[in-house]
């Protein structure tokens, strides 16, 4: 089974500021829109992140698109929303 640091390492991490009185940065798992490209994070209220893409029912903010999102790998190289390798299937990667 693959690691959490390793499963965590392949995400990429928002890099927005959380806004409404957080002062902190997000870094909350990027998504990309497989309708129209845009990527940003996702977040359970509107506009909590100067960065967010999609909401929390994963509706693109960019196309207005629902449940067309993949999750994006470090260096935005791939994606992780589907089983395409022997390694994947089996979680071993």
């Amino acid at each position: 089974m693959a690691s959490y640091e390793k499963l965590k390492n392949d995400m990429s991490i928002c890099d927005g500021a959380r806004v409404g009185g957080y002062a902190n940065a997000c870094r909350g798992q990027l998504y990309r829109c497989t309708g129209c490209g845009a990527v940003g994070c996702r977040q359970a209220k509107d506009h909590a992140c100067t960065k967010q893409g999609f909401s929390v029912a994963f509706k693109c903010y960019a196309c207005g698109a629902i449940g067309q999102q993949e999750a994006v790998v470090s260096g935005h190289a791939g994606s992780k929303s589907a089983a395409s390798t022997p390694e994947r299937l089996a979680n071993t990667d």
